[in-house]
């Protein structure tokens, strides 16, 4: 297969730059790298980001870029793609970078009339693209994403920036002497990635019993069970924790993390926002949604626990995991 059809140069893109972000949070972390990129390459232009809704806020504070919302996915009013299109349409794209693999993100490029349309050659989409890439399903994920910009304009770069997550001061997590320690181990609708609630309060215990800290326990609303349960048990044995399952947005969410000591964590959308903000984590890692060796952050602060047992039943593989290897891990990045 023919990757490009041409390399793309800066002087032929005469409108802005819109790059389509994925859905999921840590994907989008891992897009930034590649934004970066773009921004290099396109100083001048405007770069407009086409995310999902529930991700408006995540980058609005950035000013480097504009967004367009994909209100096909608006919860109370979604749109059709032929209306998505046409809005597309009247924003003067000429390039559109698209991040995820989807049929439908690139049949909304196409029907906006968009010059140039960047994106790997899956799920059908090829006639769709003008400068379509072979995927490499052994590319880290952020390397896939900048591969898009690099390849598709001549491989200019050499070097993966980092990734970046905008942040502000946050009231939930105040300054003290203790350390503040923040917790996401997922609930059961996580699946195999969770975390079970007692093997997490035994790794907390342990760690309360060696260092003077406060635990803040992160979640969605669907984990808050799972929380509340783990919380219950810290304080029967009189160890601080704050709960703040279902109580944060992204956008606080993020400023909580950027206030901690250490994150304890699943591989998950928190895991990566941490790495964005060079916040110290421990991550346990058992059966993924992708291969640990395509996600892991391109950081150096952090401890990766994989499970690397013989359990047979994809249930227990995450259990390989000791709550004393959690301990021990943690410890290690305080006290560093």
């Amino acid at each position: 297969m023919k990757e490009n059809h041409d390399t793309i140069t800066a002087s032929q893109v005469t409108g802005d730059i819109l790059v389509v972000l994925p859905k999921y949070i840590g994907d989008a972390v891992n897009c930034t790298p590649a934004l970066q990129l773009l921004k290099d390459l396109y100083p001048t232009k405007n770069i407009t980001l086409f995310v999902r809704p529930y991700l408006v806020e995540m980058f609005k504070r950035d000013t480097n870029y504009s967004l367009i919302v994909d209100d096909r996915f608006n919860r109370e009013q979604p749109i059709s793609m032929w209306a998505q299109a046409k809005i597309l349409k009247s924003a003067n794209i000429g390039l559109a970078v698209i991040m995820r693999n989807s049929l439908s993100e690139a049949i909304l490029c196409f029907l906006a009339n968009i010059k140039y349309r960047v994106g790997y050659a899956k799920n059908g989409r090829s006639p769709l693209l003008t400068h379509k890439l072979k995927l490499d399903e052994n590319h880290h994920y952020i390397f896939r994403y900048c591969r898009l910009v690099n390849e598709s304009h001549g491989n200019p770069f050499s070097t993966i920036p980092s990734t970046v997550v905008t942040r502000e001061p946050s009231l939930l997590i105040p300054k003290q002497s203790k350390k503040s320690i923040g917790v996401y181990f997922g609930g059961k609708n996580k699946g195999f990635r969770h975390y079970p609630n007692e093997l997490s309060f035994v790794a907390m215990a342990d760690i309360a019993k060696k260092v003077d800290c406060i635990f803040y326990i992160f979640g969605d609303s669907g984990e808050l069970e799972d929380t509340q349960q783990i919380h219950g048990r810290l304080n029967q044995q009189q160890i601080n924790s704050v709960v703040l399952a279902g109580k944060t947005s992204i956008i606080t969410m993020i400023d909580a993390i950027g206030e901690l000591d250490l994150l304890l964590t699943i591989d998950s959308g928190p895991m990566h926002i941490a790495a964005a903000l060079n916040v110290p984590f421990v991550a346990i890692v058992g059966l993924g949604t992708s291969p640990w060796s395509l996600v892991a952050p391109k950081v150096n602060n952090y401890i990766a626990l994989i499970a690397n047992g013989n359990q047979l039943l994809e249930k227990d593989i995450i259990n390989e995991i000791k709550p004393n290897h959690i301990s021990k891990a943690a410890l290690k990045l305080l006290n560093h």
